[in-house]
């Protein structure tokens, strides 16, 4: 069974090393930039627009987070999210989440 795995760290020199790490061992997903609600709302004084544009990160704005998704099969589910908390040490040196949800349905090459 295919596996669609999301997590979501903080952008530390962890988070770094774990994307070069699980690249090496051959591992593809698809990164993104993000950034929590938490951190866009924290100060309800600042004018906050609903969308933002490429000029909000050069105005560091808003704190970046990274996000990464991955197709994976059983096994390689298990690999990767012992990487993941291996790299975060649990979550407590970088912090952030993952969750995994079973694949009805796939096609393509990831």
């Amino acid at each position: 069974m295919k596996h669609l795995l999301f997590t979501t760290l903080e952008n530390t020199k962890e988070t770094s090393d774990l994307i070069h790490r699980l690249s090496e061992l051959g591992y593809n997903g698809t990164v993104l930039s993000s950034t929590s609600l938490k951190h866009i709302l924290q100060d309800e004084n600042e004018d906050v627009p609903a969308f933002f544009s490429l000029a909000h990160y050069h105005e560091n704005k808003f704190v970046q987070n990274t996000t990464i998704y991955f197709i994976l099969d059983d096994k390689e589910l298990e690999e990767v999210k012992k990487e993941i908390k291996t790299a975060t040490n649990g979550f407590s040196s970088t912090k952030g989440g993952m969750f995994a949800l079973p694949l009805e349905s796939y096609e393509g090459s990831f």
